[in-house]
């Protein structure tokens, strides 16, 4: 399968906007207009997971955290990133990350756990307008060039409008132009005002792929130097947030909901704040660290799950008489590996493409219990 055709699946359902600004989903490294019949799910990008992909004969690795996640002024190959990076590029190895946009995204991270969990009549509590705006390209092109010219700005990721694919508005107009003495037009005469039929298309770009949008039109467009507008497009309302709310029915003692979150996050460990309820009914969840959406959690809920809390934070539950599941960051997103493989069956992929979940990550944290009451 092209990896490039496999990229435009996940991004219709889960659109590069979605991500924060300072994040850094999509392509980390590679060529997709490569093929692949594997692919690798992993929660981080390691040299012990790069090892299974080679193993595995892996030409494709999705992967929740980015492998750059800030911007690189230099690769060097003496340090860690710079090493992942050249064993991919010795392998053929193309790289793509789902972070905060996947966790933003209905029946991404947080949905995908909640489900488990049996959290029902789920909720999505508002978040902050997303980071990364869209853009609107519009350009104007004689009618016999507008499909060749829309197929190369969809070919590029633009006309992909939440679930949707392909978008575009055309409509037509004349335009005019009086070439200079040193213009070869395609069209027209040198020296004379010339008045053609021409279409106005309208196609949206995320950020993340309107240069490739431009680039892409530049080289199909017929002008010698097409016109083109670009328009950003902010949102008033509130970008899809990330924090879920449900309720259990029937509401669980707290010791099976214990059991139930281990059960689903493969874990045996929590850290808790605040005092346990004797029944839980009303859930929030955050995967990931989401101990900045705490107050909301607590207008809404009786106890919210969620990973990285720190002492202050925890303080803050307290405070605002929250009781805080902390199972850790790596269990509320390990949990990556088994969303993606369901996408895969689920949009029937499983036939045509193997795929991996990494057996090489563990938590890089340890618990040790000291004596026998602890």
């Amino acid at each position: 399968m092209r990896i490039q055709s496999l990229i435009e699946d996940l991004e219709t359902w889960v659109p590069p906007h979605l991500a924060e600004s300072w994040d850094a989903t999509g392509l980390q490294v590679g060529n997709p207009e490569g093929t692949c019949k594997a692919v690798l799910l992993c929660l981080d990008i390691s040299e012990a997971v790069l090892e299974e992909a080679l193993r595995y004969e892996i030409s494709l690795i999705l992967s929740h955290h980015p492998l750059i996640f800030t911007p690189l002024k230099s690769l060097d190959l003496r340090s860690q990133t710079g090493r992942l990076i050249k064993t991919c590029l010795d392998n053929n190895l193309t790289v793509y990350s789902l972070h905060t946009n996947l966790d933003r995204a209905e029946g991404g991270m947080n949905d995908y756990v909640a489900g488990l969990l049996g959290m029902k009549e789920v909720t999505v509590l508002p978040s902050s307008p997303s980071a990364q705006d869209t853009f609107k390209l519009v350009t104007f092109v004689p009618p016999k060039s507008r499909d060749i010219l829309l197929e190369a700005l969809f070919q590029a990721g633009g006309g992909r409008v939440e679930g949707y694919k392909r978008c575009s508005f055309s409509c037509a107009g004349k335009g005019t132009f009086l070439p200079g003495k040193t213009t070869s037009p395609s069209i027209g005469k040198r020296g004379t005002l010339n008045q053609v039929e021409e279409d106005r298309v309208e196609v949206v770009f995320s950020a993340s792929t309107l240069q490739k949008g431009i680039n892409a039109l530049k080289s199909v467009h017929p002008y010698e130097v097409p016109a083109f507008d670009i328009y950003p497009l902010h949102s008033p309302n509130p970008g899809p947030g990330y924090v879920r709310v449900g309720v259990l029915d029937p509401p669980l003692p707290w010791d099976n909901f214990l059991g139930k979150i281990g059960q689903v996050l493969r874990i045996s460990d929590f850290r808790i704040a605040g005092d346990p309820p004797a029944q839980v009914s009303r859930v929030a969840l955050c995967t990931g660290s989401g101990a900045s959406f705490m107050e909301q959690a607590a207008s809404a809920a009786d106890v919210y799950i969620t990973g990285d809390v720190r002492y202050h934070e925890a303080q803050k539950a307290l405070s605002l008489r929250l009781t805080l599941i902390d199972p850790g960051h790596f269990a509320l997103e390990r949990i990556f590996v088994d969303l993606m493989a369901s996408w895969f069956e689920r949009t029937g992929l499983t036939p045509t493409l193997k795929i991996f979940k990494s057996k090489a990550e563990k938590d890089p944290f340890r618990f040790f219990h000291v004596g026998g009451n602890n």
